[in-house]
């Protein structure tokens, strides 16, 4: 019979990405490389009720959702949901502008991956995410 000992548990992060193909390559790489567990939201509205679990270390949005990816992240700085206002945060888009870019600043976004990107680039994102996670605050 199987044990759990020496099994670690992994962080969870929330992905929100209307993309399916995206969502679930996002989360399979995660997974294999024992990563992350992803928590998956097609749309804002979801990940909203999603935003009540305190344990999620980490979020991903994308913000090709007619603008509620900002909003989200908007809602979640200012403290809106059970888990940390502070949680790291990257954003993926196909493109943005100056003024875009600078309000994904003043909402401290971690990184911004743009659209597509590589495996490794969402890789090293994940893994940024999460280091930053652990980072007393």
């Amino acid at each position: 019979m199987p044990t759990l000992i020496g099994v670690r548990r992994l962080p969870r992060i929330l992905l929100v990405e209307p993309d399916g193909l995206v969502r679930g390559t996002v989360a399979s790489v995660c997974r294999e490389l024992q990563l992350a567990h992803v928590i998956q939201a097609g749309s804002c509205d979801l990940a909203t009720k999603l935003l009540v679990d305190d344990s999620l270390q980490a979020g991903i949005v994308s913000l090709s959702d007619c603008g509620s990816g900002l909003d989200l992240l908007t809602r979640l700085r200012e403290g809106s949901f059970v888990c940390s206002a502070d949680m790291p945060v990257a954003m993926t888009a196909s493109g943005i502008d100056a003024t875009m870019a600078a309000r994904l600043k003043e909402l401290r976004i971690r990184r911004l991956l743009l659209k597509p990107f590589k495996i490794r680039d969402l890789i090293a994102t994940v893994e940024a995410l999460l280091a930053a996670a652990t980072v007393p605050g």
